[in-house]
């Protein structure tokens, strides 16, 4: 049995497809770490899309999560991985398609939640990531100046075709997205030497 788990993962890694570790990961905050956790369940896109991320709070008292500044590294070699996805504008509750976008979710203490994010990718002069790529989100947030930058230029952006839910929204939030990173490059989670130079 062993031995075919081990060929199924070669086979994998030969076709390109990536696995997701399925564990969790502290939320970082602007300085350290919440006591949330969170992992990826799903992507859903390609230069842009929709992410499906857990969030569960294992401790004694309900608490804010927050997704401004958060953003995810897929899994593999840096030097030949795809862009990287930061999570612009307002969330979602997974279960409940017909509940209001917002800025945060309160989690009940013990209670776990799957939360839909909106992405766009942050690394201009990379390929598009796809639905069989993994992600782990970052162990830190974006800088706040550059999240802060990117949060107010994808709200002008949106609101100028009709907002965040407008079909014309994704593409004009992703070019304000890629400007604002380009504009003067940090590095952060998951450089490689596609960054050289940057």
């Amino acid at each position: 049995m062993r031995t075919i788990a081990i060929a199924l993962v070669v086979l994998l890694a030969a076709v390109g497809l990536a696995h997701a570790d399925d564990k969790f990961h502290a939320v970082p905050l602007a300085k350290g770490k919440s006591a949330l956790a969170l992992k990826v369940v799903a992507y859903d896109g390609a230069v842009n899309g929709a992410l499906t991320v857990e969030v569960k709070n294992p401790s004694a008292k309900p608490m804010r999560f927050t997704a401004e500044g958060l953003y995810f590294v897929p899994d593999g070699d840096p030097d030949k991985a795809p862009q990287r996805l930061g999570a612009v504008g307002p969330l979602r509750l997974a279960t409940d398609d017909e509940a209001a976008p917002t800025g945060m979710v309160v989690i009940a203490a013990g209670a776990s939640v799957k939360v839909k994010l909106d992405v766009f990718c942050i690394d201009s002069h990379r390929d598009a990531p796809s639905p069989s790529n993994s992600f782990t989100v970052g162990h830190k947030r974006l800088p706040k100046q550059l999240a802060d930058t990117i949060e107010r230029q994808a709200k002008h952006a949106a609101d100028e075709v009709g907002g965040f839910a407008a079909p014309a929204a994704k593409s004009q939030i992703q070019g304000e997205v890629w400007k604002a990173r380009d504009a003067k490059w940090i590095a952060i989670d998951g450089e490689g030497a596609q960054e050289a130079g940057k």
